[in-house]
């Protein structure tokens, strides 16, 4: 007998209910309450300064203090220590209340960072946690330099941190065209470690491998972009890599150009149940529907990297139905934010850090709740205007240029988003800010055709998407 997963079988089983019945069904979410992070709010005492650019990238790093609450590191990458644009990570220890307890700066002269940075490599344009990579108690991260000069002009480069308890870092290792053991080949403005994304230990070998994004590799045509899977050793090296781009790794479907595959990654857990680690890629410069509108590529995994299928989620693909306007960049940002409408599958957040909702430029957040296909249920939408959301955003402040999922940071039992808005004018001209959104729970609603072969009760509903019951 097969016997397949509860989550599997229960949205089997309310597909076929609601087919039956006529029915379609929705969800939606709004956010409960905000604080904002920035120079003038939050209780951040770091300087920040005009054009950092604080909230440029953005990722949870677990309770690195042992206090109980989850802490975050915040890119700032046109900060100028030690030389301009330069870039640095503010690791933050946070309260509850989303407001800041402490900081921790790691730059080209802060934090016991080694590395060699120049001007104009960007250093904080990416942060992915990857765990214990040394096994010394303490966890690490990946950060992005997708500038840097290693070999050619803006071919890029990550860097491995090794971190201490005190957010500060131990040890480094570079990954470029000419450091750590990286096999691939990386041409001038590739930008390699624009965007990354912790994928699990992928190959088995008990190490957690790495997801690197190249937005701008130009395989089968300009900017069309690339995704490279790293297969890691413990010391930060590469053992071996997969390409994922126009002309390797399994697409179905190459990007065009100036789409910018790889705009965003994050990991989505193993949606289609087959044992390996999925991806979500951001594609923002995907012209489906309109020029630069956006995309969202689902790409199902292979244990070697490559992709076995892929779904698109686009402004007309994919089970999308909301409305985005010319020039939004909906994938600039994406976060797993695990299954946030408990019916097993995991959720998504997506940026659109150019969305005109309520002003130019001032940017949105969608909500995606996703079948075990890839496609989208429904979705909510974040933005001055929508969700409920009560801050203040001005033109151009670029809300939702990066997001991260923090877990239930307030204890009620709902998890909350963390969301970049790296051109807020907190205290200076784009200094940087991010908000931290205290969501509300996820409601569901269906709406029954006329005809349908039988009518549905919420408690009936509600009883099949939490999980209640057995399956044999």
């Amino acid at each position: 007998m097969i016997r397949l997963p509860f989550p599997l079988l229960s949205a089997l089983l309310l597909g076929s209910m609601l087919l039956a019945s006529g029915c379609s069904i929705s969800y939606s979410t709004e956010v409960d309450s905000e604080q904002k992070i920035s120079a003038s709010s939050g209780n951040l005492d770091g300087d920040l300064d005009a054009g950092d650019q604080f909230g440029s990238a953005i990722a949870r790093i677990g309770d690195l203090e042992g206090d109980g609450v989850t802490d975050l590191a915040v890119g700032a990458p046109f900060d100028d220590d030690s030389g301009e644009n330069r870039g640095a990570v503010w690791v933050l220890f946070m309260d509850s209340d989303g407001e800041v307890d402490s900081e921790q700066k790691i730059s080209a002269d802060a934090g016991g960072f080694d590395g060699a940075l120049d001007d104009e490599d960007r250093f904080g344009s990416a942060i992915a946690p990857l765990g214990d990579l040394n096994n010394d108690g303490f966890l690490d991260i990946a950060v992005g330099a997708p500038l840097d000069d290693d070999g050619g002009s803006d071919k890029g480069a990550v860097w491995i941190l090794f971190l201490n308890g005190e957010g500060g870092v131990e040890s480094e290792q570079k990954i470029s065209d000419d450091a750590g053991d990286f096999p691939g080949d990386l041409d001038d403005n590739d930008r390699f470690g624009h965007a990354l994304a912790a994928i699990g230990d992928l190959n088995g070998d008990g190490v957690e491998d790495l997801a690197v994004a190249a937005p701008n590799d130009d395989d089968g045509g300009t900017d069309r972009g690339a995704v490279w899977i790293l297969f890691m050793d413990s010391d930060g090296t590469v053992d071996s890599v997969q390409k994922i781009s126009s002309d390797r790794g399994g697409l179905d479907r190459d990007p065009g150009d100036e789409d910018h595959f790889g705009s965003a990654l994050t990991e989505i857990g193993d949606l289609d149940d087959d044992g390996v680690v999925d991806l979500a890629v951001g594609v923002s410069g995907d012209d489906d529907g309109g020029s630069d509108r956006g995309g969202l590529w689902i790409l199902f995994l292979n244990d070697d990297g490559s992709v076995d299928s892929m779904r698109r989620i686009t402004q007309t693909r994919g089970g999308f139905e909301g409305s985005l306007g010319d020039n939004d960049q909906f994938g600039n940002a994406v976060s797993n934010l695990g299954d946030i409408n408990d019916d097993g599958i995991t959720d998504l957040a997506v940026g659109a850090k150019l969305s005109d909702d309520g002003g130019a430029d001032r940017g949105a957040v969608w909500i995606l709740f996703m079948e075990i296909n890839g496609e989208v249920i429904s979705s909510t939408r974040l933005s001055d205007t929508k969700g409920n959301f009560r801050g203040d955003l001005d033109s151009g402040d670029h809300f939702g240029s990066a997001l991260a999922h923090l877990g239930d940071l307030d204890g009620d039992g709902i998890g909350d988003i963390a969301v970049g808005a790296c051109l807020d004018d907190d205290g200076d001209r784009d200094s940087g800010a991010v908000w931290i959104l205290f969501m509300g729970d996820a409601d569901s609603d269906y709406d029954r055709e006329e005809g349908g072969l039988f009518d549905m009760s919420q408690e009936d509903l509600n009883t099949i998407l939490n999980g209640s019951g057995s399956a044999n």
